[in-house]
């Protein structure tokens, strides 16, 4: 049988029979990143998978209070790491954020498409929520 490389570890392997267009290897830290982009998918498509996720997540974060706390003050290189992403993610949004609040210059048309809309809070930080908007120009008239 011939050989595939591990979309995960780039590692070569080989596939089993049993399981048709294999494209990860058999490496725990793989098969779990295998099923992380199984999740994202499954979260994206499905709004009851979504629904019930967020509701086991929200379940379970009730019932281990402190957890993040704890585990941030028992990993610090983490909490380190996390803390500069975050600087990082929230400069990125400001960036953002300036460039969409600039006034639109006259003579120019806001096309029609599909368009992403992220709530920015008073800090200039997204929350993570987001929606599809589709726009559509019925007439464009200038006075």
């Amino acid at each position: 049988m011939a050989k595939k490389l591990c979309v995960a570890c780039g590692r070569e392997f080989t596939p089993r029979p049993q399981i048709r267009n294999q494209s990860f290897c058999s490496a725990p830290e793989c098969q779990r990143e295998r099923h992380r982009q199984w999740q994202k998918r499954k979260r994206q498509l499905n709004a009851t998978y979504r629904k019930v996720d967020a509701e086991y997540s929200r379940a379970w974060a009730a019932e281990n209070a402190g957890y993040w706390e704890r585990y941030r003050e028992n990993h610090p290189d983490y909490a380190d790491r996390n803390r500069q992403r975050q600087k990082q993610r929230n400069a990125k949004s400001r960036k953002l954020t300036v460039a969409t609040q600039s006034p639109v210059p006259p003579g120019i048309t806001f096309p029609s498409g599909r368009y992403q809309l992220i709530r920015i809070d008073s800090e200039g930080v997204a929350n993570g929520n987001a929606w599809i908007l589709e726009i559509t120009a019925i007439a464009c008239t200038s006075e």
